[in-house]
């Protein structure tokens, strides 16, 4: 296989993969917030379920496929203290501090002392920024402990394999018992987090050796690799569910089990791989896709107001409900995915074309935060 240097002509199948996640993620939380229960089954409503299933995966795998290609660009200014670091950092912070703030389960900090546990635990639990944002922030502690990108890419492939395998061991375990709440959150579901650290940072870990791999060779051998390791991971992940021994007790499958996440992954690597041929043989509009690519996760914030509210407004669950039928729901779906890719588009033209400006609304949007707590 040959080596190549144009890595980023060859990005479009991985933004117009993520593009396409956090798309289908609105209109799976759409779905889940309106349609009325008595619509929820049946075959084709089966197989949504599980290709909703694997929206996350594909977000935490691209999300470390991209930390790796941005560190891969810059690796020298990721191992020293730099302004590219340091605003890397903040980014993660961010999106850390951003998790917990969509969770307030009060109107203000006074009301904090009539919380009661239910009401912590709510707050508390980890979502998809926080274990995005974490998981970021314990690979740049790798870069700095590796020191060059190949040691860098097998350290995590086996931090991943560690964790995806450890996962039901960590569902098991009483870490309330053993540590604060705020810190137990990210170790296991069972406190109530909808994505700890297991399993859910080994699809992060796997993305960025994806990206590794991806980087060093050509597209036509990248895509043959990626099929063949997509549908391996498939027939391993299949097999060993249908195996009649197992090492775990307890084990839940669709929430820690490792071999739902080699299915899973698997899923990721072949449709990136489609995507990959697609994109290599139909002309796409590749700014527009970039655009709403590099705003996917300013669109899961928004979309997730929207539907299940915040701070400063009631969210489409309270105004309405899981009560709609499939056709009205299907026009909300429509609305809110065309509302998303305007506004992830607008937002990016403004960020490009105001930057000092964009700047200025993230702090207007954290103060007025901070005062609606007050």
């Amino acid at each position: 296989m040959t080596r190549r240097s144009t890595l980023p002509g060859r990005l479009l199948a991985v933004d117009l993969a993520r593009v396409l996640a956090i798309l289908f993620m609105v209109q799976g939380h759409t779905l889940d917030v309106l349609l009325d229960p008595i619509y929820r089954h049946g075959f084709v409503f089966d197989k949504w379920l599980f290709l909703r299933g694997l929206t996350a995966p594909t977000f935490f795998v691209l999300s470390g496929f991209s930390f790796m290609v941005a560190t891969l660009r810059r690796w020298d200014s990721y191992l020293v203290p730099s302004s590219q670091l340091f605003r890397r950092l903040s980014r993660f912070l961010f999106f850390i501090i951003l998790g917990y703030s969509m969770h307030v389960p009060v109107r203000t900090l006074r009301d904090l002392k009539w919380l009661d546990a239910a009401g912590w635990q709510s707050w508390l639990q980890v979502d998809v920024l926080q274990c995005i944002g974490l998981t970021l922030a314990f690979l740049q502690l790798l870069v700095f402990l590796a020191k060059t990108p190949k040691r860098f890419a097998a350290i995590v492939t086996g931090a991943g394999a560690a964790v995806a395998i450890l996962a039901p061991l960590a569902w098991n375990m009483n870490w309330e018992g053993h540590l604060p709440f705020s810190v137990a959150a990210y170790f296991s579901g069972s406190t109530g987090s909808f994505f700890p650290l297991f399993p859910w940072s080994a699809y992060v870990f796997f993305g960025v050796a994806l990206g590794y791999a991806y980087s060093r060779y050509s597209s036509h051998a990248s895509g043959l690799c990626l099929t063949g390791a997509g549908f391996a991971f498939i027939l391993v992940g299949v097999v060993l569910q249908h195996l009649p021994v197992t090492i775990y007790s307890n084990l839940d499958y669709w929430k820690a089990s490792p071999n739902l996440f080699l299915t899973r992954i698997g899923c990721v690597c072949v449709l990136l791989s489609a995507l990959n041929w697609i994109t290599q043989r139909v002309k796409l509009p590749r700014k527009s896709i970039q655009s709403l690519a590099q705003e996917s996760l300013t669109i899961y914030f928004v979309h997730i107001c929207i539907l299940y509210g915040s701070l400063w407004n009631q969210g489409l669950r309270h105004r309405i409900g899981a009560t709609l039928p499939p056709l009205a729901t299907m026009g909300w779906i429509w609305f809110l995915v065309l509302a998303m890719v305007l506004w992830g588009w607008t937002w990016s033209w403004f960020k490009r074309a105001e930057p000092m400006r964009s700047h200025m609304v993230r702090f207007a949007i954290m103060l007025a935060a901070a005062y609606s707590l007050s």
